[in-house]
């Protein structure tokens, strides 16, 4: 029977929209038992990221809710039972939230010295660190916009990568801590930082620059005219069915075997075109004959003829046609969750084990605090203890309103 690594391990996460809970969602899905606490006004409009919108319903996958009150001292010491218990912590609050909340590292950490601590925070140790921040601003001030958009307009990326990918890095660190904790027997503080993870994205063209001497040109700002730099081909084609493939050729030995493959025998007699900077040098000429023999196939014939002659080729696709991709429906590529009255398909986590796959073990909690009397029985409270509990509203359970529906603020980030 497959066993997932993190399956004795018990998280709290005091998450969310995106980056506190992408952690514990890459900790759950590796069987991790998180617990996902929630404030007794989850369901106010005004709360950004727990509504129950589309987005909600992936990141949230594989854990249980409780509703406390943590302002209340009764929900309080509800909190530290179960913190007393737990190897993880995993929040993403605004600056000070925590501490003001008495649920920080240092406070936790006195009661539970083996607890591990992980933030996800906007900035990390440095004169910004207590500056709210978001991903989009992320992206700006390291520069990672301007390397995404047109020149003079800037872009963020289509997706929340720097709230994910801070989120990874600090489960990284987390993972280190529990190894580092079979050894010394104590936890630790993990932080992750968005400014940091988008300058860590970035690296690659500050080194450039550096080297160089000269500020990169803008991704956005490549045309289909002749490049100093770069691939020579390395561009979308429109193919008859209207569909856009986009192929790279990154070898002179590629350059000959895309040539033989699209009858363009006279572009590889060129010794012009022999080498990329050749190729880059004279797109003029190269891009229109490779234009002009895909609008001649549909999508899928030129892409399987790529993939037939070893070309690095991919269809441009929506994250609604993404799913008609033959890979995407191989085995454990897709997760099954349960939303509403929906099933929807989602990825799983992008790595594979000869040891386990990923599995769906609860769907996200549609109704905050769902899991709350479970969750309070666990923690050896009693049904008299819980109902009194749930009496003074300092634990609850919430119902969502079918009709309702909720906005996916993520396409307002």
């Amino acid at each position: 029977m497959e066993q997932l690594p993190l399956r004795n391990i018990r998280v709290l996460e005091v998450a969310h929209i995106v980056a506190g809970p992408s952690a514990g969602l890459l900790l759950a899905d590796m069987g991790a038992d998180v617990i996902k606490v929630e404030p007794p006004d989850a369901l106010d409009p005004s709360r950004i990221g727990t509504a129950r919108t589309g987005s909600f319903f992936f990141f949230n996958r594989n854990k249980r809710s409780i509703v406390l009150d943590m302002k209340k001292k009764e929900g309080l010491e509800v909190f530290y039972r179960l913190a007393d218990k737990a190897d993880v912590v995993v929040e993403n609050m605004g600056p000070g939230t925590v501490d003001r909340l008495g649920i920080g590292y240092e406070q936790l950490s006195l009661r539970n010295p083996r607890i591990i601590y992980c933030s996800v925070k906007g900035f990390l140790s440095g004169p910004n660190s207590d500056w709210p921040f978001l991903d989009e601003l992320a992206q700006m001030m390291s520069g990672l916009a301007y390397m995404t958009g047109p020149k003079d307009q800037p872009l963020r990326a289509g997706a929340s990568i720097i709230d994910i990918g801070a989120a990874t890095y600090a489960v990284v660190g987390v993972l280190g801590a529990l190894l580092e904790r079979q050894i010394t027997g104590k936890g630790q503080k993990i932080t992750g930082g968005l400014f940091e993870t988008a300058l860590f994205f970035v690296g690659q063209h500050m080194a450039s620059t550096q080297f160089g001497g000269q500020t990169p040109r803008p991704m956005g700002e490549r045309d289909r005219g002749n490049r100093p730099g770069g691939w020579g081909v390395y561009d979308l084609f429109t193919c008859s069915d209207g569909r856009q493939v986009f192929i790279g050729v990154t070898s002179n030995a590629q350059w000959k075997r895309i040539c033989q493959a699209l009858g363009l025998e006279d572009l590889a007699g060129n010794p012009a075109l022999d080498d990329n900077v050749g190729r880059a040098q004279n797109r003029v000429t190269v891009l229109p004959r490779i234009e002009q023999a895909a609008r001649l196939m549909d999508s899928k014939r030129l892409i399987k003829l790529m993939a037939d002659n070893g070309i690095p080729a991919a269809m441009l696709h929506t994250p609604q046609t993404v799913l008609e991709e033959a890979q995407v429906q191989a085995p454990h590529r897709l997760m099954q969750v349960k939303a509403k009255d929906k099933t929807l398909s989602l990825p799983t986590l992008p790595y594979e084990s000869s040891g386990y796959s990923f599995t769906r073990r609860y769907d996200a909690p549609f109704n905050p605090g769902g899991d709350t009397r479970e969750i309070l029985a666990e923690a050896g409270y009693s049904i008299a203890e819980t109902d009194a509990l749930i009496k003074a509203e300092a634990a609850k359970v919430l119902s969502v309103n079918p009709n309702i529906e909720a906005r996916d603020i993520l396409g307002y980030r």
